[in-house]
């Protein structure tokens, strides 16, 4: 199941509502919601105390200078009725002062901190979850999908989540608790200068969310051209030797500066809505201050309202305008985040094809008798790659698998490890459907040895014992040395402790194919998958690779494609594979004296190889 919005462009305009996946989010949130609770409590009580700065200033203005009542909230009676003089009033107000800001800075610290440590732990459980949901996505889906784009998903998507949790919701809880709050006590202090004094927030709250969908959309494209430019710098720099072996640096660097500039542009526009919104703000912000000083000038000259409240008002409108720059920017992180949370959703809203059966049972010890019974597949509907394959292999037996290049050999291999499942069909083991097991159990029984033997970075040692980490040192020795991989292992001089490049760059294609056979034989699977193990080995390679592989295969049921048909010498029977079908089974002897398709191949590829030598001949 392909994702459109790295398939296909267009999906970018078509994005799914929030609905559609915070679902995926919201378990992960759930083991914080006291924190969250907490976080929301703090955030709340700073706002109800950030309102109240300005108030000892107007009890000063009111009471001590201008001897009028003071009308603070829930104090007025007992503060206009205390019997204290002006300057124990005036150092009450300093010390309120002091007080609101040493509480609101302890509570800014609390949910500041408390947001962060959620921030953290959430994204640690998402880029979790995102990154074993990935590996476990079926190899149609991988095979659909650029590694870069998604490694981008994993990394800097995930990491504009966490700044809008950390960041974002920051800047909108304090914020929006302030407004709040400023707008209740200014409608209690005097509901009809709030009113004029909040005329231009409606085209205020207009201007900066106008641009909303612009920014996002802006945003989204950006963070396509973004993973577009981390899929070609993978590319490139898994492919170096190649590119810089053909001098071809010129025609990638041209390719990754036309994706940045599609990025560039992306982020030029959202730039541009950003920096249109600061001075429209600026300038509203200032039409209200206009209108709160003529107005409250007017009320006071009329004796309507103190200088105190006509201080309040104005602490408040010049702080109400600050809190809207911050949603605005708030309105730009939420817009990051959202298009990540998309493209991240998109990932793990996608089901793979390959899920246990309800009901599957973790497979037994098997013995290795293998059947396709009447096996069709097809990757794409309509465009069958195996037709009606039956296939009977006893256990212990060695099978090699002949054909030409796209003729479905390593499709059929790949059905015995449940990498697909048949169109059509099924695949048993022991006389048992391999969908009534447990896929990892299934696959916990099978080794494999590649044409293009992966190894990892770390030592000699852990690449040995990869798949079987629990192995012990004599375990590892001895799978070495049936591999005939102990022997030039010894010859490093940091032996089995020797680091190994990443794709095994400093090893000979031979040594690496060793390894990987031992990691094979360490396993001590019943069923054994050699997929061209001996494409690219030279003579001498080839040899010690084969005889490796004729150690690793004694006593498996063991898959043999081979491109290179030398390497049938080691199966008890051949299969011929054309156009997705079973043309042709028997022994080499056998199958030469038919004269028929497995015969045509064979000829072919021992002419070629006696060219090769007579050219190679002095």
């Amino acid at each position: 199941m392909p994702i459109a919005s790295y398939a296909d462009p267009k999906g970018l305009k078509n994005p799914k509502p929030i609905a559609e996946w915070i679902h995926h989010f919201l378990p992960l949130l759930r083991p914080f919601w006291k924190e969250l609770c907490l976080a929301g409590l703090a955030m709340m009580l700073d706002g109800t105390l950030s309102v109240l700065r300005p108030w000892p200033l107007k009890v000063v203005i009111d009471r001590v200078l201008s001897h009028k009542p003071s009308r603070v909230p829930f104090l007025r009676a007992w503060l206009d009725n205390a019997p204290y003089s002006k300057i124990e009033i005036l150092y009450g107000s300093c010390a309120a002062s002091l007080l609101i800001a040493l509480l609101t800075g302890v509570l800014t610290y609390y949910f500041t901190r408390l947001l962060g440590r959620v921030g953290q732990r959430f994204v640690f459980a998402l880029r979790r979850d995102l990154f074993a949901h990935m590996q476990r996505l079926s190899l149609r889906f991988h095979d659909r999908q650029r590694t870069g784009d998604l490694t981008h998903r994993v990394t800097s998507d995930i990491q504009s989540i966490q700044d809008f949790i950390v960041s974002g919701t920051i800047v909108f809880g304090s914020n929006g608790f302030l407004l709040v709050a400023m707008l209740a006590l200014m409608l209690w202090l005097d509901w009809r200068f709030a009113l004029a004094a909040l005329s231009v927030a409606p085209l205020l709250f207009w201007t900066v969310f106008r641009h909303t969908r612009r920014i996002k959309l802006a945003t989204r494209k950006a963070r396509h051209s973004t993973s577009l430019m981390a899929a070609l710098a993978q590319e490139a720099l898994a492919s170096i030797r190649i590119v810089q072996g053909l001098a071809q640096e010129d025609q990638f660097d041209e390719r990754f500066q036309a994706r940045s500039e599609g990025y560039l542009q992306a982020y030029l526009e959202s730039i541009e809505y950003q920096a249109r919104v600061a001075p429209l703000v600026d300038f509203l912000a200032a039409l209200g201050l206009t209108i709160v000083i003529w107005y409250g000038a007017t009320r006071v000259l009329s004796g309507e309202l103190s200088t105190g409240d006509v201080v309040i008002f104005f602490a408040y409108v010049t702080s109400f305008y600050n809190p809207m720059k911050a949603l605005a920017r708030f309105s730009y992180m939420f817009n990051r985040a959202s298009v990540a949370a998309e493209r991240i959703a998109d990932v793990m809203s996608v089901r793979s094809e390959l899920t246990d059966r309800k009901g599957a049972c973790p497979a037994p010890r098997l013995q290795g008798e293998i059947e396709l019974r009447d096996v069709s597949f097809e990757y794409e509907p309509g465009q069958p790659v195996l037709s009606h394959v039956n296939l009977a292999i006893a256990p212990g037996q060695k099978i090699a698998i002949v054909g030409a290049t796209g003729a479905g050999k390593s499709t059929l291999v790949s059905l015995v490890p449940r990498f697909y499942d048949p169109t059509r069909g099924a695949v048993l083991i022991d006389g048992e459907d391999i969908r009534n097991y447990t896929l990892q159990s299934l696959r916990e029984q099978i080794s494999l040895v590649l044409q293009d033997s992966l190894v990892f970075s770390g030592t000699l040692r852990e690449n040995i014992a990869f798949g079987s980490p629990g192995a012990s040192e004599e375990q590892i020795v001895v799978a070495a040395h049936v591999a005939m991989a102990d022997e030039f292992i010894r010859r490093f001089p940091e032996g089995y402790d020797t680091e190994v490049a990443e794709r095994g760059t400093t090893l000979s294609g031979g040594q690496k194919q060793r390894l990987a056979i031992a990691r094979a034989v360490l396993r001590d699977a019943p069923i054994l998958i050699l997929d061209e193990p001996t494409t690219g080995l030279d003579a001498d390679a080839e040899r010690i690779v084969m005889e490796a592989l004729e150690r690793a295969a004694a006593g498996r049921t063991t898959f043999i494609i081979a491109h290179r048909l030398s390497t049938v010498r080691l199966a008890d029977r051949i299969i011929v594979i054309d156009r997705g079908r079973i043309i042709e089974e028997g022994a080499h002897t056998e199958l030469l004296a038919r004269g028929g398709r497995y015969a045509h191949l064979y000829r072919l590829q021992t002419a070629t190889e006696d060219e090769s030598a007579a050219i190679k001949s002095p």
